[in-house]
């Protein structure tokens, strides 16, 4: 998708940095943001997805976040009525429209902190129970809220700082770090359906080889 170009009475038009960000990703036109699905997508929810994308383009955000909710709340049950590797990949494609027009939707309008984050946590739901669609574009918008996010940050956090090692482990500096070499480790790779439980203040180096997401608990 490139560029879009926008003029005065655009209903599309927002305000501020973040949405200016945002709008760049989307096409022109409602048709150019259509998903070409497969008849086990219900008739009526093809023209839900298409409700809610001329509403969007049409400036009327309340009534698309109504529709997304909608698209989420139906495509959701799709997504959890049995195994996962049974779950068609065009309802995975819905469910990740629907977080994109949700998340464009609470960013249309100047937010504070809370409404990026909300928009941000939409993403990460897409990311991880969606599909791909129109070329990532959800992974672009998270990114895009992702730093916008990261600027509205207090400069002092209350949380105690976590440990990290300075040592680049891909490449280390051994003149810096001589004794790294001489470190004991074991290695693994994780397949899908996997799990590893890494012991409470064991030093541990992750590398995603695909599209991941992580998530971290620290406990007192």
């Amino acid at each position: 998708m490139g560029e879009a170009t926008h003029h005065p009475g655009d209903p599309l038009a927002g305000v501020g940095a973040l949405w200016e960000a945002l709008r760049a990703l989307l096409p022109d036109t409602k048709e150019e943001l259509k998903l070409d699905l497969s008849e086990k997508v219900e008739r009526s929810v093809v023209t839900l997805l298409q409700q809610a994308t001329e509403l969007f383009y049409e400036g009327s955000r309340d009534e698309c976040l109504q529709r997304s909710e909608a698209i989420l709340d139906y495509s959701w049950e799709k997504l959890n009525t049995g195994a996962w590797r049974d779950v068609d990949k065009d309802w995975r494609r819905v469910y990740a429209f629907g977080c994109l027009l949700k998340a464009l939707c609470l960013c249309q309008v100047p937010g504070d902190a809370a409404t990026v984050a909300a928009a941000l946590r939409v993403c990460d739901m897409g990311l991880l129970m969606g599909a791909a669609i129109f070329g990532d574009i959800l992974l672009k918008v998270a990114a895009i809220l992702q730093t916008h996010h990261s600027g509205k940050r207090a400069a002092h956090s209350s949380s105690p700082e976590q440990p990290s090692t300075k040592v680049d482990v891909e490449n280390p500096d051994v003149e810096k770090f001589p004794k790294f070499t001489e470190a004991p480790f074991q290695s693994c790779v994780l397949s899908p359906g996997e799990i590893l439980f890494i012991p409470v203040k064991y030093w541990h180096y992750v590398r995603a080889l695909d599209l991941s997401f992580s998530v971290s608990f620290w406990w007192s």
